[in-house]
């Protein structure tokens, strides 16, 4: 019996300890509430420790593509990339939304006011920008390595450890996924509306689904000519349980790079795209953040938007997916892209905070466990195209 059981891959144990986690928080809510917090309070204490594994992942990953001359050129188009894919991630989500809903071409009186505040909201969150300083400060060492010896080996021995210490993770995946699905569970079986939760679940998967065939099919197996098969096998299934029973792409990094690795992507490629594809690739999210607008006016509230209120918010929310940090439940790119188009669309009173209050709840759970989902495992198949150029394999092309 034990032989079957070695045999079973990992991620389906972690998705059934998901699922079991997700049925007894529903059943269970008040029971199991102390669970919820315990998890809160686990995942907030590990993000907040994040920055520094960014910072130790990154830097000498700097250092070691500048020694090979691939520093500059890396940085460059990976960064490009990033923004190119959440740019088009947005337009995708303006032009599957018009189709889908019955929206006029016309505008109203729009105001951009909240955009500016809302990003000031970086300051306030607690540790929202860190990620983005230690991306900074990890540019800065990673440099500074390169003519520090001492510095370099230090930065080298730390990251050595944390590669070497993530063979253990695949211990505690299962019970902590079971964790967080009971947390998960507590906040989706406290929905009041379950038709229209199940509805917006459905909608995201779809959305998520389409940038996930286009990821899949264009990137992996047609540019950087990788077997789908092998791929989804012991990259993406593995890596994509374990971000969706996070929901953070953050919580999900150390894991992502264990996976992208094992699977034969170049160390120093994945050292480098993945840090920084968890802190400003989140084109899921942009995707799925303009295209929820119409679905929650339209279908729930009864409002009807236009066409240049989408194309008038589009850059905004591609700008607050970058900016915003990999936290859980979304909250951060929730409230400012709820806040966004109530402000666009006229909203006040009781009827704004109500939308507001909507959107966030919709939005949590199940929605961001796909979105997360495909955020990272987006990271990967992006460190995969990378690597197609930028491997050592490719070191003397």
């Amino acid at each position: 019996m034990k032989k079957y059981i070695k045999k079973v891959p990992q991620y389906i144990w972690t998705l059934l300890g998901l699922i079991m986690g997700v049925l007894l928080g529903g059943f269970f809510p008040t029971e199991l509430a102390f669970v919820g917090k315990g998890v809160s309070v686990f995942l907030n204490g590990f993000i907040a420790i994040v920055p520094l594994l960014i910072f130790f992942a990154l830097s000498p990953a700097i250092a070691s593509l500048v020694k090979k001359g691939k520093g500059g050129k890396l940085a460059t188009y990976v960064v490009l990339w990033y923004v190119g894919t959440s740019i088009v991630a947005g337009l995708l989500g303006v032009i599957i939304s018009s189709l889908l809903f019955d929206m006029a071409p016309s505008t109203g009186e729009n105001s951009f006011a909240d955009v500016i505040s809302m990003f000031q909201m970086l300051n306030g969150e607690a540790g929202a920008s860190m990620p983005l300083i230690a991306i900074l400060i990890a540019v800065l060492a990673g440099l500074l390595a390169i003519k520090i010896q001492a510095l370099d080996n230090f930065l080298q021995k730390v990251q050595n450890g944390i590669s070497n210490s993530s063979s253990y993770l695949g211990y505690v995946m299962i019970p902590l996924v079971f964790f967080l699905g009971i947390t998960l569970g507590i906040k989706s079986g406290a929905r009041e509306s379950l038709n229209y939760y199940l509805l917006m679940s459905l909608y995201t998967l779809g959305l998520c689904f389409l940038w996930w065939l286009l990821y899949i099919f264009i990137i992996v197996k047609w540019v950087a000519k990788q077997p789908l098969k092998k791929v989804i096998r012991e990259y993406y299934l593995p890596t994509a349980v374990f971000a969706a029973g996070t929901c953070s792409s953050l919580a999900t990094l150390p894991i992502n790079m264990a996976n992208i690795k094992k699977y034969g992507v170049d160390k120093d490629v994945a050292d480098f795209v993945l840090p920084v594809g968890s802190i400003i690739n989140l084109d899921t999210s942009a995707l799925a953040y303009v295209a929820y607008a119409p679905f929650i006016l339209t279908v729930i509230f009864d409002i009807q938007i236009s066409w240049s209120i989408l194309f008038m918010a589009w850059p905004a929310i591609v700008l607050f997916t970058i900016a915003a940090p990999g936290l859980p439940a979304g909250m951060g790119t929730a409230l400012w892209s709820s806040t966004l188009f109530a402000s666009m669309v006229g909203l006040t009173g009781e009827v704004r905070t109500e939308f507001i209050a909507t959107w966030i709840a919709l939005s949590g759970g199940i929605p961001d466990m796909i979105r997360t989902a495909t955020n990272c495992t987006s990271d990967g198949f992006a460190a995969i195209f990378f690597n197609k150029y930028f491997g050592k394999e490719n070191k003397n092309n």
